[in-house]
């Protein structure tokens, strides 16, 4: 029989299947959320000139930084739902323009604050209303990215896709400092500037270079929720439905929670373990990281593509990214030299990518509620890393608490995510002969 005489294909099978896309829209969505990535290293490199300039004291700013990111919590899977409901591509521009404004917001109450424009009390008022703004609209930008790149991807690519994206989220932070630099030289808040001038290009370039065909698989969403709702997944080897379900936000959320204790902390083991000056443990950190950061952009742009539509090449990777976080923490915790140091922060970072971008894949699958599991997804990583930042601050009670910490709860991770998320396919059943 003919395609063309076949049965016509559902709404579903169209959400699951959508026409091919070209590749420049999955690296204009990762360019687009390249700007949380910029946001994040632009506010941290611009620290100590807005204290001079100012007068804001590092607790104050440390303050509305934790604002800004509070609302992430609650706002990735609240947009991600909307975005299955209205299509991505209004929600992300929401996302980005909101976001933008917000940055705009707090670089006016700076600069009228260094100038003597403002009053203490006031500025503080304004960069609150600022802060909220921005985690109210950016807790939009990656689970509404992440849900469209899956849209956009395909059942075979979704591995690819998730690695374009946080690539996209890496070189941000790689040139976030860089165009700091550059803009601290017309002045302390010039580069908060630059942060609402991009974040508002970016919401040009999705409404500009994001349509068409790229839009109409950004809303299929809709008509995939309207399908009913598939059968519930039967329980295999032990694991329920239930933890089946649970099981990569649980795993998402722990890796998220040893990457935020270790950053927060090998500055202060460095100084402890290594006899570092504060000065010349801080540049070890920043050499770590932007090490490490390199090397999850070689992982997001190299692996995770050539593992896409390859689901046993893929469940090795996903087991050896689970056995190398804690391998990981050990190597930081008892190395005795910078090298461990070095070799910690990058198997740290490879293993996330692979893991971040295998959950996605995994729970990107069904395109029903995409956007709310991606978002969901984000909240759990972004929660895991604050509470990894607040048990690293246990660290001069006694290293053994931190790290050891991380140490069990990654174990635990590591035999909730071992079986039943990556698994082999289950066998075809063999039909029984007919009786003759």
């Amino acid at each position: 029989m003919s395609a063309s005489s076949g049965t016509p294909p559902t709404s579903h099978s169209r959400a699951s299947q959508p026409a091919a896309i070209p590749r420049r829209a999955l690296w204009l969505l990762a360019a687009a959320l390249a700007v949380i990535g910029a946001g994040q290293a632009i506010q941290v490199s611009v620290i100590p000139a807005l204290i001079a300039a100012t007068g804001l004291d590092a607790g104050t700013l440390g303050l509305l930084v934790a604002l800004g990111v509070a609302p992430f919590l609650v706002g990735a899977p609240l947009w991600g739902r909307v975005s299955d409901r209205l299509g991505r591509r209004p929600v992300l521009m929401i996302g980005l323009a909101g976001a933008s404004a917000g940055h705009a917001v707090f670089a006016a109450a700076a600069d009228l604050l260094a100038r003597g424009m403002i009053d203490h009390d006031t500025a503080i008022a304004v960069m609150v209303v600022s802060r909220l703004m921005f985690g109210l609209a950016g807790s939009a930008i990656y689970p509404v990215g992440q849900a469209w790149a899956a849209d956009l991807a395909g059942p075979d690519r979704r591995l690819a896709a998730a690695g374009a994206l946080a690539a996209g989220l890496s070189a941000g932070r790689l040139g976030g400092p860089a165009l700091a630099l550059g803009l601290l030289l017309i002045g302390p808040v010039a580069p908060l500037w630059g942060l609402a001038g991009i974040g508002a290009a970016a919401a040009v370039t999705v409404a500009v270079g994001l349509g068409g065909a790229a839009a109409a698989a950004g809303r299929a969403s809709r008509s995939a929720n309207a399908e009913p709702p598939p059968p519930a997944p039967v329980p295999a080897r032990g694991f329920t439905a239930r933890r089946i379900r649970l099981a990569p936000f649980v795993v998402a959320g722990v890796g998220s929670f040893a990457m935020g204790l270790m950053q927060f902390i090998f500055g202060l083991h460095a100084m402890a373990r290594l006899d570092m000056a504060a000065d010349t443990a801080s540049r070890l950190v920043a050499i770590t990281m932007a090490v490490a950061a390199v090397a999850m952009l070689v992982v997001q742009t190299r692996l995770l593509p050539r593992l896409s539509g390859r689901p046993a090449a893929t469940a090795t990777a996903w087991r050896v990214a689970l056995v190398l976080m804690p391998v990981s923490i050990a190597i930081g915790w008892w190395g005795a030299g910078w090298g461990a140091f070095l070799a910690s922060a990058v198997l740290t970072g490879s293993a996330m990518a692979v893991i971040v971008a295998a959950l996605f894949a995994k729970i990107t699958a069904d395109p029903r509620n995409r956007g709310a599991r991606a978002g969901l997804l984000n909240s759990a990583q972004t929660g895991g890393y604050a509470l990894g930042s607040a048990i690293g601050g246990l660290y001069p009670a006694g290293e053994m608490l931190p790290f050891g910490v991380a140490l069990v709860v990654l174990i635990a991770a590591m035999l909730t995510g071992w079986r039943g998320l990556f698994g082999r396919p289950p066998a075809p059943a063999t039909p029984h002969p007919a009786a003759p």
